[in-house]
């Protein structure tokens, strides 16, 4: 079993071909060949991370890179049961919590093509943009200031 699942830090990323090294320094600093990361999405580990690789059994030079683990100093930010959450590394993430059905995504700017919005939707504050189109009845609850010329 110690020849299938080793543990070893990656060495090099091949971002094009999704693929990385893993450096097995109990091996005498053997490095493995390019191999796939065994996830569900791209985003793969820095080179010095800690990783485990499942080798296949006829020989050490195939396998499947695990995502790092949870270990004593990485845990989860929120480990709660219904809390899903992806981090990127620089303060910005991805948090869904299942029993309030809410969805947050925290970040410096957040591009999206279209939205529809079924419902209220409060803004906390500016709002900046090229134009404005609305079909239906407009209320100003304050005071309305405009800008630049006003059709009449």
């Amino acid at each position: 079993m110690s020849d299938i699942v080793r543990v070893g830090y990656i060495s090099a990323v091949n971002y094009a071909d999704g693929t990385a090294q893993v450096v097995y320094k109990d091996r005498d600093n053997s490095t493995s060949p390019f191999m796939p990361l065994w996830s569900n999405e791209w985003d793969p580990p820095e080179v010095d991370t800690m990783v485990y690789v499942v080798h296949l059994q006829n020989g050490g030079t195939r396998g499947m890179i695990l995502v790092p683990p949870y270990t004593d100093g990485n845990r989860p930010v929120e480990g709660v049961a219904g809390i899903w959450r992806k981090d990127f590394g620089d303060g910005s993430y991805i948090r869904y919590d299942r029993k309030e059905k809410r969805l947050d995504i925290v970040s410096d700017s957040v591009h999206m093509e279209s939205m529809n919005i079924a419902g209220d939707l409060t803004v906390d504050g500016a709002i900046e943009a090229k134009s404005i189109k609305t079909t239906g009845n407009v209320h100003v609850g304050g005071n309305l200031t405009v800008d630049g010329s006003y059709p009449g």
